[in-house]
């Protein structure tokens, strides 16, 4: 849809470091931008904490941003992965007019669902607050809470239907336009206080929604409205829904575990509580995923794609054995190099850091204390760049049950080391996401190179 790998290709062609330097580029901002985009706004909007006049309002409003991010990732992981991977199978089966019926049923799955989960839990919640500038009792602050919970359900659905089908530029200018609403929003709105705050959210969300179904509907158009195939269980891999909430779930476990913890966490708003010590440098070390990031979209959209269809089409096309041999060592070669390029520059990456984090910290005005978690934080994200890596090329290779149990095992080693870390006490915070994001990945490095070398027997033998 969007021919991310021709651009890069050409660009990688021109054997100039400039074609290279435009390469990484754009690998940058269209497999971060999303993230950055999203992190950079929320930052943005929290400078405003420091005005009188918003700052009562801003920080529970960035908590409740936090906690409609991780609840509605880890609710429509449901459907994502499962939805783009029955998108892909009808796509390979030249069926594109069953994309967009499905989609608006796969939308109204998810609507109701996400619907139904928001209002019971905003309905028998207490809500109470002491600013009363938060407003927190007030209907419409609650109806807002629910509309953006269901909005943000919705909208991870189109996001990973687009990435899934490598519209990434797509995505990332509706991320920029929605979030540039949401700020240019916020000191308007911001003045009714929480409510208004939210409403601003709310909003630029909702134009994210509407852009990206529009993106998809013009692109696969149907005579049909409606349809309901992706639920059919011949039709789908229900294993894949569950690996979707393991993943998000292993993301924020670590968050919650902090979060819910009164001893390194205060309440701010009815269920909400924010950790003062955890949140602010896990979330700015997320920032560094962009040069591992760039890399790993250059490695895979390029050789690593290439050499995908390559040796498949020689499978569906009988060649020799020879020939895939041939086929599979080169595809093996172009997967371990580009595993191999992203530790290198993931971890010089962790290592410049971890030497001027206190600087980095500095100009988000955070306070140097910080820079302790900061430095442990980055070394996990660093992990955790790795980890998405080989899953994705494990995705390629259609190894779902092993994703599955790279998943759990991820998201229970980082809620029983996060736990261990807060026994342990504050010296230790942040050790259990780095260790599991550590032990996860190279676990998953040691799984691709026994699936790699396989390959050719699990390939006829599956």
């Amino acid at each position: 849809m969007a021919g991310i790998g021709f651009e890069l290709r050409h660009h990688l062609r021109k054997d100039t470091y400039a074609g290279v330097l435009r390469a990484y580029l754009v690998a940058g901002m269209v497999g971060s931008g999303p993230w950055v985009i999203s992190i950079s706004s929320m930052l943005f909007i929290g400078a405003l904490a420091e005005a009188p006049i918003h700052g009562d309002a801003v920080t529970p409003f960035l908590a409740t941003v936090t906690y409609l991010m991780a609840c509605s990732l880890t609710l429509s992981g449901l459907l994502q992965l499962l939805f783009v991977r029955f998108v892909a199978d009808r796509l390979f089966e030249k069926r594109e007019d069953a994309v967009a019926p499905n989609l608006l049923g796969a939308l109204l799955v998810t609507t109701v669902v996400s619907g139904i989960v928001g209002a019971a839990v905003v309905a028998t919640t207490p809500w109470g607050h002491p600013s009363a500038s938060a407003q927190p009792d007030d209907l419409a602050f609650r109806a807002l809470l629910v509309a953006a919970f269901v909005t943000l359900c919705d909208v991870w659905i189109l996001s990973g239907l687009l990435s899934g089908v490598k519209a990434y530029r797509n995505v990332v200018a509706v991320f920029a336009l929605g979030y540039g609403l949401t700020v240019a929003l916020a000191p308007i709105f911001g003045r009714i206080g929480l409510a208004g705050y939210v409403a601003g959210f709310f909003v630029g969300h909702g134009v994210m929604l509407f852009a990206m179904l529009v993106l998809v509907l013009r692109r696969y158009p149907s005579d049909r409205f409606i349809a309901f195939e992706f639920l059919d269980r011949k039709k789908i891999h229900p294993g894949l829904a569950v690996t979707g909430v393991l993943l998000n779930a292993a993301v924020w476990v670590d968050k919650f575990v902090f979060w819910m913890n009164p001893i390194t966490s205060e309440p701010l708003i009815g269920p909400i509580r924010h950790s003062v010590v955890y949140d602010v440098p896990i979330f700015v070390a997320y920032l560094s995923v962009i040069p591992g990031m760039s890399v790993f979209f250059v490695r895979i959209e390029t050789d690593f794609a290439e050499r995908y269809e390559r040796y498949y089409a020689a499978v569906r096309q009988g060649e020799t054995l020879a020939e895939l041999q041939r086929l599979r060592l080169a595809l093996a070669e172009s997967a371990r190099s580009g595993i191999d390029d992203i530790f290198r520059i993931q971890g010089l990456t962790v290592v410049v850091l971890l030497l001027v984090g206190e600087q980095v910290l500095a100009l988000f005005r955070i306070p140097a204390f910080y820079s302790y978690l900061f430095n442990i934080d980055v070394a996990g994200v660093g992990f955790q760049v790795l980890l998405l890596a080989t899953l994705t090329i494990l995705f390629y290779l259609d190894c779902r049950k092993l994703a599955l149990y790279l998943a759990a095992l991820f998201a229970g080693t980082n809620l029983v080391l996060s736990i261990v870390s807060q026994h342990l006490g504050p010296r230790f915070y942040g050790f259990g996401f780095l260790l599991a994001a550590a032990f996860t990945s190279l676990v998953s490095l040691a799984v691709l190179s026994r699936k790699l070398d396989r390959l050719d027997y699990e390939t006829f033998m599956t």
